[in-house]
């Protein structure tokens, strides 16, 4: 038996749930959720990737700017929080959000997971895309959703990885993006 653990009167060994994964009353909450987007990459529509417009000759296809990597995020926090998806508050059929910034539904996804008392501990992302390569602008996307999301660079990880070639990716046709967040109130 751990510390969080008695028997009861029946011989029936009993766990109290640790401060740390609280609930009310009892401390610390820390909640993880993970989110995943794709996005085709078609002509005639301009790239962006972590808040910020990359030049590169394909732009993705979306209803809002189709930034995945924002997309990722929110649907890894709203996740986290146990808010549903991306889709489900900012569905791809209302008109507000047709050509929408994807930083405004950052921006509104931090204050829906605050409705609930929670915060943004961490976040690391990966950006999976053959081209353009994405290192160069990695920092400046870091600064982008640190100020977005009114937290420290230091606690957003952005990598960027290929597809060697494989699938949807490494044929161009396409950009995806995956996060891990952790939050806690």
């Amino acid at each position: 038996m751990n510390e969080n653990s008695k028997e009861n009167q029946q011989g029936t060994v009993q766990t109290t749930p640790s401060p740390l994964w609280g609930g009310p009353g009892r401390g610390l909450s820390i909640r993880v959720g993970m989110g995943y987007d794709v996005h085709q990459l078609v002509e005639g529509r301009d790239l962006w990737l972590g808040g910020i417009k990359i030049e590169h000759t394909l732009g993705l296809l979306g209803h809002s700017d189709a930034d995945v990597l924002i997309h990722a995020i929110c649907d890894a926090l709203l996740g986290a929080a146990n808010m549903r998806d991306i889709g489900y508050h900012f569905p791809d059929t209302a008109a507000e959000t047709d050509g929408i910034d994807s930083k405004i539904l950052l921006r509104k996804t931090i204050e829906l997971i605050a409705t609930k008392g929670y915060t943004v501990s961490n976040i690391d992302c990966t950006v999976c895309a053959e081209k353009p390569k994405l290192n160069p602008h990695v920092e400046a996307m870091r600064a982008c959703l640190a100020e977005v999301m009114n937290t420290d660079e230091d606690n957003i990880s952005i990598k960027a990885t290929t597809t060697e070639k494989l699938g949807f990716t490494g044929r161009q046709e396409g950009i995806s993006a995956y996060c891990v967040a952790l939050i806690s109130k």
